[in-house]
């Protein structure tokens, strides 16, 4: 896992760079779930949420492996007004977060690359694929 926390953090610059900020970056495994779902937020997705879903799944694929993609359930697009507020906090290694409650679902594990150092609100899904 730690490969794979590696290259997903590894985007981080190269997404920034090429399509705008992004304001929420995250691997999360719910409670009782066996592979991971890329939480994603940025401006620039909630303008073209198609285009935005087609970008992240080739730049996700260029970095994993078929075997790494596995482990990977979905990309899950959230709504960015809810990732606003106070300072963008970024890491390229992520932090860990164990036996959470991520927006109104039970995460045991988070991976947060990119996040707003406040609290966070509960924002609906726009796609899941």
């Amino acid at each position: 896992m730690k490969e794979i926390i590696k290259k997903i953090g590894g985007l981080v610059s190269a997404i920034n760079a090429e399509q705008g900020q992004l304001s929420f970056f995250a691997l999360a495994l719910r409670e009782d779930a066996f592979v991971w779902d890329l939480l994603v937020a940025a401006q620039w997705i909630d303008e073209d949420q198609r285009q935005a879903l087609d970008y992240l799944t080739k730049r996700v694929q260029s970095v994993l492996t078929k075997q790494e993609l596995l482990k990977i359930s979905a990309i899950i697009l959230l709504r960015h007004e809810y990732y606003t507020e106070g300072t963008i906090l970024k890491s390229e290694f992520g932090w860990e977060e164990s036996d959470i409650d991520l927006y109104g679902i039970t995460v045991q594990k988070a991976y947060i690359f990119v996040a707003p150092d406040v609290e966070f609100k509960m924002g609906p899904v726009s796609v899941n694929t």
